[in-house]
């Protein structure tokens, strides 16, 4: 933590909790990052558990902040999937065992700190909005790359939560393909069927399956179970053309998703962030070609399509925005 921070000075803690790690961090009113934790989400051992870590990790983070002089104004909970205003998870397709958990009420009793909630791919946004990418630019839409497909529409400067139904932006779940793979929210061909960890993976064993592989750098790790985006990504810059055409199905994906938000809104700036966008390098140039095939209101040449800038802190430095806002709205 740095030591030039001074005494009674209002920090404020966010959290994003992804389908795989839930990370934590202290965060300044301007964005930066003091401190910060992260561990495994234990959601194979219910709700309650994840929970708990949760609380845990703020405790921690608490202490560390009184311990130098700093006071934690509120906690901001980044969420994947379908939160309500009173601290719930609703639905979310990456953490069922979340599915009508009253996460942030629990949060908000077990650390004696007010929280404030909101999905995941908005405290993205508002990350890069606020310290990132995106910073002076008032319309633009956003995705995350991380185990599921997360989105959020900034218009005006301002995150767009719609109608106030819980839900907005989930731009993973625009239909790309109608008899496409199957999404774990239910439908078939979404975005996050063919755009996200999870997509590499899923898409690498169909891949598989289909041509009857019996050997090769992507069969290997299928056979002894070490499929993982990370181990593709491997691959495909070793040249494996199984794993590069993964990644050029991803960006083409990507490129179409895009274009109609483009279309729709009359916008031209994307931003995209999440563990998968360290893959840029083999998606970019997928996704441009998509991009300009499929758009037809726009010249291609105007559209921006940027990787975030503040990586791994985005969403935490997101999340405690929404708890900095929370605090001066209250």
């Amino acid at each position: 933590m740095s030591v030039n921070e001074k005494a009674g000075d209002t920090v404020y803690i966010g959290v994003d909790i992804g389908g795989t790690n839930l990370r934590a961090a202290l965060v300044d009113a301007n964005g930066k990052v003091l401190d910060s934790r992260r561990v495994g989400v234990r959601i194979d051992l219910g709700a309650e558990s994840v929970s708990e870590d949760l609380a845990a990790q703020c405790m921690s983070l608490a202490r560390a902040a009184r311990k130098n002089k700093l006071h934690v104004g509120a906690i901001g909970l980044g969420v994947a999937g379908k939160i309500d205003g009173a601290g719930t998870v609703l639905f979310s397709p990456n953490l069922p065992p979340l599915d009508g958990y009253p996460l942030g009420d629990e949060l908000r009793e077990r650390t004696k700190i007010p929280v404030f909630m909101e999905n995941d791919a908005n405290v993205f946004g508002l990350g890069e909005g606020f310290a990132g990418a995106a910073m002076g630019i008032d319309n633009w839409v956003g995705i995350t790359l991380g185990t599921g497909t997360g989105g959020c529409v900034i218009l005006g400067g301002n995150l767009w939560e719609g109608d106030g139904l819980g839900f907005c932006g989930e731009l993973g779940h625009m239909i790309i393909e109608p008899e496409g793979p199957k999404c774990p929210c239910g439908s078939k061909g979404c975005l996050e069927a063919f755009a996200s960890a999870r997509a590499l993976v899923t898409g690498a064993e169909r891949l598989l399956t289909a041509i009857g592989a019996q050997s090769g750098p992507l069969y290997d790790l299928w056979r002894t179970r070490s499929l993982g985006a990370g181990s593709i990504y491997d691959c495909a810059k070793n040249g494996d053309p199984l794993s590069i055409a993964l990644f050029e199905k991803l960006g083409w994906a990507l490129g179409i998703a895009i274009s109609n938000l483009f279309t729709v809104l009359g916008i031209r700036n994307a931003i995209i962030g999440g563990g998968v966008s360290a893959a840029w390098d083999l998606f970019i140039e997928p996704l441009e070609s998509s991009l300009s095939q499929s758009i037809s209101m726009l010249d291609p040449e105007l559209a921006v399509v940027r990787r975030g800038t503040l990586g791994d802190n985005a969403a935490l430095i997101g999340a405690a925005r929404v708890a900095q806002i929370g605090i001066s709205l209250s």
